[in-house]
């Protein structure tokens, strides 16, 4: 993955990936704006007010901390290196605290239904990720909502999608607006019954709801992408391996590497089972391998050598279809080896 520094009148972002890097450029507006508003009289009291008043737990009741569990590795290397399924970690992410307890916070659930509402209707008229895990613009997004609920401030007049169809999940438009539209109660009950509906374990499905590095926007993706496989073997071990994700670019990761395997299997040819040991791979059902990566930037290393090479995958035909590109001399060596290379592919699952 590429790495980039965002340096902006509104802060500092980094961005470990291209994708992340179109989903920070995406908010600064919604900042900006949010910025400008805040310095309104009307929106200045209510923040006041809001700030002198027991509220603090509103935002972590409603937003996952964005934490990596230290001892694994957080980028996508550990998908073709020599990490394995890590199954022990399952129950590490599923001991996570729930952060979707109402009582913690002392409110109603009544109260909390009126704030979320509130703040994903907000995100909806920026154009922008209710359950985003930039931490400037989610902050805002609670203040917001808060004082627009409390103070019954409306927001409609003020705001606007500044960038159409910038809504930064990577996945289908279907999909943004269930995160707009849906509670986050009602959307953690829809993933988990998609799960259980593909024969996830309770345990798995625990353990990938409750994963702190896993935004619920990408986790409602990887579901969705997931359910257009249904049917196709390997669907449960897919599902594990994503409930042991470190970080969110290992998250968006494997949900972009399952968009591609959806696309494939529904409009180039069908996939007869997928093949989980560190990523997640398709066979077609001639034997083939098919291999979707959505990588910025292959170079030739030893980590790569070794996944050209690996001995489980010599079939008589091998595909390797990247979202970015390969350097040339990995694209020689791929194709020396026996792979049929195709860059700048989606990973965008058709619907």
């Amino acid at each position: 993955m590429a790495h980039f520094t965002i340096v902006s009148d509104v802060g500092r972002f980094d961005a470990p990936s291209e994708e992340m890097l179109k989903i920070r450029i995406a908010e600064i507006p919604a900042i900006q704006q949010l910025t400008k508003t805040s310095k309104s009289q009307v929106f200045a009291e209510a923040l006041a007010e809001n700030a002198a008043r027991p509220v603090q737990a509103a935002g972590q009741m409603l937003m996952n901390p964005v934490e990596t569990i230290q001892g694994l590795p957080s980028g996508v290397g550990r998908f073709f290196g020599r990490v394995g399924l890590g199954a022990e970690k399952i129950q590490e992410a599923a001991a996570s605290p729930d952060t979707n307890t109402v009582a913690a916070t002392g409110q109603t659930a009544r109260d909390v239904f009126g704030y979320e509402q509130e703040r994903r209707g907000l995100a909806r008229k920026l154009g922008v990720d209710p359950y985003t895990t930039n931490p400037v613009l989610s902050k805002q997004l609670d203040d917001f909502a808060l004082a627009a609920f409390r103070a019954h401030v409306g927001v409609t007049t003020t705001m606007s999608v500044f960038i159409p169809g910038s809504m930064a999940i990577t996945a289908t438009r279907i999909v943004s607006q269930w995160v707009w539209d849906t509670p986050k109660a009602d959307l953690i009950l829809k993933n988990q019954k998609s799960l259980e509906a593909l024969g996830v374990s309770g345990s798995t499905i625990n353990a990938l709801t409750k994963n702190p590095t896993f935004p619920l926007s990408v986790q409602t993706a990887f579901v969705a992408n997931l359910s257009n496989l249904s049917g196709v073997p390997g669907i449960v071990e897919a599902a594990r391996l994503a409930a042991t994700v470190q970080s969110e670019v290992q998250a968006r990761f494997l949900s972009d590497t399952v968009g591609m395997l959806a696309r494939y299997h529904q409009g180039q040819g069908r996939l007869q089972r997928l093949l989980v040991r560190r990523g997640i791979i398709g066979q077609d059902g001639n034997g083939g391998i098919v291999a979707q990566a959505p990588a910025d930037y292959v170079s030739w290393v030893q980590l790569v050598a070794d996944f050209a090479n690996r001995p489980d995958l010599r079939r008589s035909k091998r595909n390797l279809w990247v979202t970015g590109r390969l350097s040339p001399m990995a694209k020689r060596n791929f194709q020396a080896s026996g792979w049929t290379v195709r860059e700048g592919m989606s990973s965008i699952p058709a619907r």
